[in-house]
């Protein structure tokens, strides 16, 4: 069997179908994997590093706006799909994939509307409560339908009999089979493994707006309230981050701060609670560990994406929303002090967040990749 992944733009695209690849490598029957992106997108840079081919096509956005060059550009944007579908098409001649799977982003249009013109299968994940654009409008031909969230399934189906499942994100390597005293030895913590951990997350490109928020809620997280903090800064805002800390709080042993992790398996088994963005993989791996979530979606996401994940979330139970224009130190302060005060709410949102999860939402999926190369 030979299969064609592709996906990108941002991480919640390009690790779910990331997971899979390397899945399907492993697997005895599968002779070929091919990853198709953007020539100098994030994905160029990921997947080689773990070890999957890489093809990458010229691509960009559909333009959108009021410009009164709109017209113009959609022309010329229009032109540049032709030319990618074009270039797809060679790709999907040469690698002959049985089948094609898709997880969104603007650069797997081209890819999925040449394996429609070659009659290639293809099987589309959304990642999202929110369907993006691109696995709306190719959600009419795919053999099968995966979603993250149930949210978006009855807007991805185009026929009575069109088949949509609800499997969650895949998720890489071994999140949810990590102990907390295991995660403290791996990332060298000298914590008490009975003591409270807020992990704090802006993704990897970090967020402004939570690291500010953070920094004026320590001295109260570390002291009144009897936490541990992990905090993920972002590469680009980790200075400026130090640089705003107080030097009472420089150098707390209960306070461990890195601009990124590689182990995030680790981090989400020591959390008890997080503060994130509403990403959907994100979201993902900590339903999968039953990580209560305070949720601050990116105002500025596509289609307002993060606010659906994080509405859908809070709906559930395993989550309480924050807006970002209303992410302050004393706002966090707020919506933390019921969890510590509360054990008994705390453990109600950790099965909430466990009964969202799906840690075989992989396996789920190469399963359907099989059945339709088959």
């Amino acid at each position: 069997m030979r299969l064609v992944v592709t996906g990108g733009g941002t991480g919640g695209h390009i690790y779910p179908a990331l997971a899979v690849a390397e899945a399907m490598k492993s697997d005895a029957s599968v002779t070929a994997v091919t990853y198709i992106g953007k020539t100098a997108g994030l994905e160029s840079e990921l997947v080689p590093q773990n070890g999957i081919e890489f093809e990458g096509i010229e691509f960009y956005g559909m333009p959108r706006g009021k410009s009164p060059l709109l017209p113009f550009k959609l022309l010329a944007w229009g032109m540049k799909l032709q030319q990618a579908k074009v270039h797809a098409r060679r790709l999907l001649k040469k690698l002959r994939p049985d089948v094609v799977f898709g997880t969104g982003g603007y650069v797997s249009a081209p890819v999925l509307m040449a394996a429609k013109s070659l009659k290639i299968p293809y099987v589309l994940h959304e990642p999202d409560a929110q369907p993006g654009l691109v696995n709306r409008l190719m959600a009419r031909d795919a053999r099968i339908i995966t979603t993250s969230f149930s949210e978006g399934a009855e807007r991805l189906k185009h026929q009575p009999d069109q088949q949509v499942l609800v499997t969650g994100n895949p998720i890489r390597g071994a999140i949810g089979g990590i102990s907390k005293d295991e995660a403290l030895k791996k990332l060298g913590l000298d914590w008490p493994v009975d003591k409270p951990v807020l992990l704090v997350t802006g993704g990897s490109q970090g967020a402004r707006r939570l690291n500010a928020a953070m920094v004026e809620a320590l001295p109260d997280l570390l002291g009144e309230m009897g936490f541990s903090v992990a905090h993920l800064t972002g590469r680009k805002l980790y200075d400026e981050t130090i640089e705003a800390l107080p030097p009472a709080l420089k150098g707390n042993p209960s306070y461990w701060v890195q601009p990124y992790s590689a182990n995030m398996a680790a981090l989400l088994a020591l959390a008890d609670v997080a503060v994130c963005r509403a990403g959907s993989l994100s979201l993902s791996e900590m339903y999968v560990c039953g990580v209560p979530t305070i949720l601050v979606p990116y105002p500025f996401a596509a289609a307002d994406h993060q606010r659906k994940n994080a509405q859908a979330s809070v709906r559930a139970g395993a989550s309480l929303m924050v807006e970002d224009s209303e992410c302050t130190g004393q706002r966090l302060l707020q919506e933390l002090r019921p969890l510590v005060e509360n054990q008994g709410l705390r453990a109600q949102m950790r099965n909430a967040a466990l009964a969202l999860g799906h840690p075989n939402a992989t396996q789920e999926i190469v399963a359907c990749l099989k059945r339709f190369a088959q």
